[in-house]
């Protein structure tokens, strides 16, 4: 059974870089391109995606209901995912999300879903919880705070559940006891309150090799929650990044 999740994510920044890797079958080499955080400003941005041949979408992205920063995914890419990763059957956890090609730190990946309600712990899901960003800055920060340096989480407004969509990003596992998380939501979100779709951004913290398992914290509260233990995920056909031994 694929792991599910609904947690609150932490914070975490990021930039613009370049990084190269060798493919698959469908290309010689990959041109993993590190993308920009989109400003409200922008009327279209070019989707976050790579395709499967490895290079950049060049589709470009605009608002969908409103919203001053879309999810920064071109249609074809919300049905399929981003190409730079893909998913893979999990000898328990029924799913796994792994790198298709060598991945740089600091790539943006955007996990998307519905917005609706939370369902209880005993039935099956993958929602994260929706903090709608600001509808003119489409920023997190919270201007009342000196430096805007604090995110605002007091704006609760529902999950985004991916059921039913294309997103991929959900299929990511929690790092085991002796593993760690190669990729960290920065607690920014995309789309309006009350509205009917929603994203989050996610960025890796360090480069993540091919066929490498992508992995973030769901948060202690997520197993007690549903009486489970964590456990390693990673396999021999597709690692997981390892704690650091003292």
């Amino acid at each position: 059974m694929t792991m599910a999740k609904v947690k609150t994510p932490k914070k975490v920044s990021g930039h613009k870089t370049s990084s190269a890797a060798t493919t698959t079958k469908h290309t010689s080499t990959a041109s993993i391109i590190l993308q920009c955080l989109p400003k409200p400003t922008e009327a279209k941005i070019q989707c976050w995606a790579h395709c499967r041949s490895g290079k950049r979408c060049t589709k470009t992205v605009a608002s969908r209901e409103g919203e001053p920063i879309p999810i920064p995914y071109c249609d074809r890419h919300l049905k399929t995912g981003d190409g730079a990763l893909k998913v893979v059957n999990h000898p328990f956890a029924g799913k796994a999300l792994v790198a298709r090609f060598d991945l740089p730190a600091k790539y943006r990946i955007a996990y998307w879903g519905k917005r609706g309600r939370c369902q209880s712990c005993d039935k099956e899901d993958r929602a994260i919880s929706f903090y709608p960003p600001d509808p003119l800055t489409g920023r997190n920060i919270d201007p009342k705070v000196e430096g805007g340096r604090t995110l605002k989480r007091t704006n609760y407004n529902g999950v985004l559940n991916p059921g039913g969509t294309g997103d991929i990003v959900q299929y990511a596992a929690c790092p085991g006891p002796s593993e760690r998380q190669n990729m960290r939501s920065t607690f920014q979100y995309f789309g309006l309150r009350n509205g009917s779709i929603g994203g989050l951004e996610f960025v890796t913290l360090m480069p993540v090799p091919k066929n490498t398992q992508l992995l973030h914290w769901y948060g202690s509260d997520w197993w007690s929650s549903r009486g489970l233990k964590r456990r390693d995920v990673g396999t021999k056909r597709y690692p997981a990044p390892l704690r650091t031994k003292h």
